[in-house]
């Protein structure tokens, strides 16, 4: 690991700390690190584990919010400049290697990308809360987290039943202040303990949000809903789910 990539997120981490003591009326809004290798074709985020490997230099050294693809085929999801990109797979050559096309510009409101996102929210948010409720029930002012996670879980579901309905009206206003109630969760949790009982996926906890934190300024952008400053309320809540299966979050008690 490069000298400067560990410097770099020394740095990051000091800052959080700092904001985070800071004026309790806003919540820091962390920003994903990346460190980004184009000899090797590596995209890194800020703890060191690996998001990606390209055939191709594809993602832009100083981009942000970095979606990588997935196994099931989605593409890589980024924003550069300010605009927000999508890069469709076309091909893999293994399965840690991956070719893909030239980028498309995500348009503000274009609700083009709206179910890949939402299921990618939903499975996020649902490992999330499975590793909350397994590894960090010890901590002081969970069940209040956990329930705040819980009700994006819940949000999830709804999107992306409304987008099969078509109900692009109802998506748009249960996302106001998403991405707030989200900042609110990350800067519980990041100051955290972990006592392990059983791993959930591949990736720390930290990994996780920052991930999550990725697939909600995509959707949100996706969908035309504009995100809020650090001292707005939470977004409305979803309804419950209906279905819970062994592999769901819990229901908050």
């Amino acid at each position: 690991m490069h000298a400067s990539f560990r410097l770099s997120s020394v740095l990051a981490l000091l800052t959080s700390g700092l904001c985070v003591g800071q004026a309790h009326a806003q919540h820091y809004h962390y920003q994903p690190q990346y460190h980004i290798d184009h000899h090797d074709h590596v995209v890194r985020n800020g703890h060191g584990h690996v998001l990606g490997r390209y055939h191709h230099d594809v993602v832009h050294r100083d981009a942000t919010y970095i979606l990588p693809h997935t196994a099931h085929g989605s593409g890589t999801y980024s924003v550069h400049n300010g605009q927000y990109q999508y890069y469709p797979q076309t091909a893999s050559v293994n399965p840690h290697v991956t070719y893909v096309s030239r980028p498309v510009t995500v348009e503000f409101g274009s609700f083009s990308h709206v179910d890949e996102l939402a299921t990618r929210l939903e499975s996020g948010v649902n490992d999330l809360c499975l590793d909350l409720h397994w590894n960090y029930s010890h901590n002081s002012g969970f069940r209040e987290t956990y329930r705040e996670a819980y009700e994006i879980l819940e949000l999830a579901r709804f999107i992306h039943a409304a987008e099969h309905r078509h109900d692009r009206d109802a998506i748009a206003v249960r996302l106001k202040g998403l991405d707030d109630q989200f900042h609110h969760i990350q800067d519980d949790v990041r100051g955290w303990s972990r006592h392990h009982h059983r791993q959930v996926g591949d990736l720390g906890i930290l990994t996780k949000m920052d991930l999550l934190e990725s697939t909600i300024h995509h959707l949100m952008n996706d969908v035309g809903a504009r995100l809020t400053p650090a001292s707005s309320g939470p977004g409305e809540k979803a309804p419950p789910p209906s279905v819970e299966g062994l592999t769901s979050a819990p229901v908050p008690r």
